[in-house]
C-alpha cells in the first residue's frame, strides 16, 4: 500500500484538512492516509486546546468521512496518536515515521506536508536522518516555490528525489487560526469545519480566549 502521514495540530479540524487529504489521496494514488496529531506538550508549538479536543473533534470529522474508501473498500482516513502518546519532547517527526514503518513495514510511506515547511525542514530534529529516508508529498504554497527551496538547501537538494511535488488546485485557504477567531468574537464559521465539530466547541466553550 501507498500511506500518507497527515501531521498537525488539528486545532481545530476543518474542511480544508479533509479536502487536502482526500485530494493527496486521489492525485498521488494513496491507499490510506493517517492523521497525526501533534501533542499539545511540544515545545514548539502553542495550541488553543486540550489533546482530548483536538482528538475528538478529529474523530467525528473522519467519521463524517467513513464513506471514504479505497481500492480495497477500507477506510481511506484513520488517526494514529503516537505524538500525543509520547512523553514531552522525545518526538519528532523522524521517530513518528520510524514507529510508522515498523506497523507498516511493506508499505511505501509519505509524509505530507506544505511548502512553507520546506525552508526549516533542515533544522528539524534527525533532519538529514528523516530527508534521507522517507518520501514527501509537497503541497504548494503561495509565496513557497517547491523547487526553487528545494534547489537552495543543500541536504533537500541532495535528495531531491524524495518528494514529490504537488501544483496548484489544493490549498482552500480555510485555517483553523481564522475559525478560531471567528468563534472568540461572536463570529461564525459554519461551513468551515464539519457542524459536529463546531457544535461541540460550543458544548465545550472552546477557543473563547487565547491561549497564552
Amino acid at each position: 500500500m501507498r500511506i500518507g502521514i497527515y501531521g498537525s495540530s488539528f486545532d481545530p479540524i476543518t474542511y480544508s484538512h479533509l479536502f487536502t487529504a482526500a485530494t493527496v489521496a486521489r492525485r498521488r494514488r494513496l491507499d490510506k492516509v493517517i492523521f497525526v496529531p501533534c501533542s499539545s506538550l511540544r515545545h514548539d508549538k502553542k495550541l488553543q486546546t486540550d489533546d482530548e479536543h483536538r482528538l475528538n473533534m478529529l474523530k467525528m470529522a473522519l467519521e463524517t468521512s467513513a464513506h471514504k474508501k479505497n481500492s480495497l473498500g477500507e477506510p481511506l482516513f484513520e488517526i494514529s496518536t503516537v505524538e500525543m502518546d509520547a512523553l514531552p519532547g522525545e518526538t519528532y517527526t523522524y521517530d513518528t515515521m520510524i514507529h510508522l514503518r515498523k506497523k507498516y513495514p511493506n508499505d511505501e510511506l509519505y509524509f505530507i506536508m506544505g511548502s512553507d515547511l520546506l525552508a526549516g525542514l533542515s533544522n528539524w530534529g534527525n533532519a538529514e536522518k528523516l530527508v534521507s529516508q522517507f518520501q514527501f508529498i509537497v503541497m504548494s504554497r503561495e509565496g513557497y516555490p517547491s523547487a526553487d527551496l528545494i534547489a537552495e538547501d543543500p541536504l533537500l537538494r541532495n535528495h531531491d528525489e524524495h518528494f514529490l511535488i504537488m501544483s496548484k488546485g489544493i490549498n482552500m485557504g480555510i485555517s483553523s487560526t481564522y475559525i478560531r477567531d471567528e468563534i472568540r468574537k461572536g463570529g461564525d464559521p459554519s461551513f468551515l469545519l464539519p457542524d459536529v465539530c463546531l457544535q461541540y466547541i460550543y458544548e465545550k466553550g472552546i477557543y473563547r480566549e487565547i491561549r497564552e
